[in-house]
């Protein structure tokens, strides 16, 4: 009896002195407390676990950072194992298992009467429908994908390069059969074209004529205009090729040439790597320009960069036309504007300088203050220690005001080298970039929602229909690009209000819906200026060169490597949309010929010819 006593006394829930209705009234209530408790600590978990990726994510870069500096190799970057059964089955077996389960349902239709088995017909009818037009399309996919691949064995893979209708023949020959009988009848030829590549040595010995004149002063010949040095154009357009675009390193450069009989060290063959290329380099400088005059459009990007030992950023700038690279110690605005500049110093105090400052802070002091120094034709300095030293004067000597300014001073510079007020800059929501007209890329931003970890089935839901919505307003994007209309313009407006604010069950998701809203007038630029690309791709497939030949090559050791560097990568990637031949034009540079116009007024003659630009972004 005293153990039952005991267990009632375990299992007995004090209450207090009140009818039912009270009861239930007071469990209702606590059940609803504990259910807003519950819901607290979701979100709470759902932000904490976010923020735990993130931290883990920063101390990983942390780690690999300080075993590089230890000169240790940072952590493997290795993706998930690829195992049997994650591969996705082939659409032939697919499309087996799809026939089969069509024989099952046949076979069950046979058996069907009554009313029941009428409702049960008509389930069955509609499986049979939705999986008859899952196999018409895999089927079409099955046959597009056989036709890709081609029919006869050893045929390439993909689509089909169109033939050459021209092939320069070099030599030709004449074989007869082994034997001809007496009563065979000659019949013509049979061609065949067989292709292949000489690589030769061929050393060139001058004799330069020496005549004495009557004065006892001598008269010599001279060299052709293509040598420069003991070694050749095409030897010099070779090794400009395999380093700077094939990105074969310069020690196995040097075996090979050593092994087919060059006589060359290492100290010459850095020479022709990054020594007399003044005029490459010139020609490069006038890209930027031409590009912008071309499309009024830039895209922006930047990676990390190695010289002197030292980390660097690699700045990647283009449009549909060019590509220019350059490395610098900085990644700031500052640096982005001086880059604009084209190589000229100059700061700049003029209408352009104060509304840019306005545009920044227009109830700070610094627009007025500022306009004080502008005088009826405005201030040049053409050095940073004259423009330091009119700061001082000026009592502006806090970092935050004398960023400012200058990022102000170098804007108005570069308006009035003839960058146009209205350029279009489009990058992928780096700082240094905020400047002209600014957009951003779509691609980017969705990868935030991909980064989000859900800690519920429901949060997660909610972060797919998310992402779902973000892709649907793309393909409108990128539809209204093809073919603008107010309507539409309308319809995607209204479309970003009702995705980036609303509300899921997710707070995380949430605080980034928000964030998305707040850059609306960066990612619908497009509908203002129908010339803006949607994403970015293009500069970071530029800076992914620069990194890749970065890993093979390692940093640049001296300034004219590092400007070489820059230059060849500007060179092959502007070539690239340009659809020049690389070894033509590096052959054509090196003999001197120019030939082939610079890449510059190539930009100008065909922009000025096209509707549209050649590889549009």
């Amino acid at each position: 009896m005293e153990n039952d006593n005991n267990s009632q006394k375990q299992i007995r829930i004090p209450v207090t002195k009140a009818d039912t209705t009270e009861l239930i009234t007071q469990l209702t209530a606590e059940n609803i407390r504990l259910r807003q408790e519950n819901e607290e600590l979701k979100c709470t978990i759902d932000k904490l676990i976010n923020v735990v990726e993130k931290q883990n994510e920063t101390i990983q870069q942390l780690k690999d950072e300080i075993a590089r500096l230890n000169k240790r190799n940072p952590k493997p970057k290795i993706p998930p194992s690829k195992l049997e059964g994650n591969k996705k089955p082939k659409l032939r077996d697919r499309i087996t298992k799809l026939k089969n389960s069509l024989l099952y349902c046949f076979s069950r239709l046979e058996n069907l009467s009554g009313l029941s088995e009428r409702c049960y017909f008509t389930a069955i009818a509609l499986t049979l429908t939705s999986r008859i037009m899952e196999i018409s399309t895999l089927a079409r996919r099955l046959i597009k994908r056989t036709k890709r691949q081609g029919s006869k064995p050893g045929q390439p893979k993909g689509k089909r390069r169109k033939k050459k209708t021209v092939l320069e023949i070099h030599e030709t020959k004449t074989i007869p059969p082994v034997s001809i009988p007496e009563n065979a009848n000659f019949k013509g030829y049979q061609p065949y074209t067989v292709q292949d590549i000489k690589f030769i040595v061929h050393n060139t010995r001058y004799f330069l004529e020496r005549w004495e004149l009557p004065d006892g002063s001598y008269v010599t010949g001279e060299l052709p205009d293509e040598i420069q040095g003991h070694y050749g154009p095409d030897l010099k357009a070779y090794v400009l090729h395999q380093y700077h675009n094939c990105r074969v390193t310069q020690n196995l450069i040097l075996e090979e040439l050593h092994a087919r009989g060059v006589l060359i060290s290492s100290g010459q063959l850095n020479n022709i790597l990054i020594q007399y290329n003044d005029s490459l380099h010139e020609e490069v400088s006038e890209l930027l320009q031409a590009g912008v005059e071309a499309e009024g459009q830039l895209q922006v990007d930047d990676t990390g960069g190695r010289h002197k030992g030292k980390n660097q950023y690699t700045t990647v700038i283009g449009n549909s036309w060019f590509t220019i690279y350059a490395t610098t110690d900085s990644k700031s605005r500052i640096n982005f504007l001086k880059l604009l500049q084209g190589g000229k110093e100059e700061y700049l105090i003029n209408e352009d300088t104060i509304e840019f400052l306005k545009a920044i802070n227009d109830s700070s002091y610094l627009p007025g203050y500022i306009a004080l120094s502008i005088g009826s034709k405005g201030r040049k300095f053409t050095s940073s220690d004259d423009w330091k030293k009119f700061l001082d004067e000026r009592n502006i000597t806090s970092d935050l005001e004398v960023r400012i300014v200058t990022e102000a001073a170098l804007f108005a510079s570069v308006i009035s080298n003839g960058i146009p007020r209205n350029l279009g800059v489009h990058s992928d929501d780096a700082g240094q970039f905020y400047v002209f007209y600014h957009s951003l890329c779509w691609i980017h931003e969705e990868r935030h929602y991909r980064k989000l970890i859900m800690t519920t089935p429901e949060f997660q839901a909610d972060l797919d229909r998310v992402r779902d919505q973000i892709w649907k307003i793309y393909k409108n994007l990128k539809e209204y690009k093809e073919t603008p209309s107010e309507e539409k313009k309308e319809a995607i407006e209204k479309e970003f209000d009702e995705i980036f604010q609303q509300n899921t069950l997710s707070p995380t998701l949430n605080h980034q819906l928000n964030k998305t809203y707040k850059k609306k007038e960066e990612l619908l630029r497009v509908l203002q200026r129908h010339t803006t690309p949607l994403h970015n791709n293009s500069s970071e497939t530029a800076a992914r060169a620069a990194k890749i030949k970065l890993k093979v090559s390692g940093g640049t050791r001296s300034d004219l490597g590092r400007q070489a560097r820059d230059t060849f990568l500007s060179i092959k990637q502007t070539c690239l949309k340009l659809e020049i031949n690389i070894i033509s034009f590096l052959q054509d540079r090196v003999r001197g010929l120019f030939e082939i116009p610079k890449l510059a007024e190539i930009i100008r003659q065909r922009s000025s010819k096209a509707t549209a630009p050649p590889h549009p972004s």
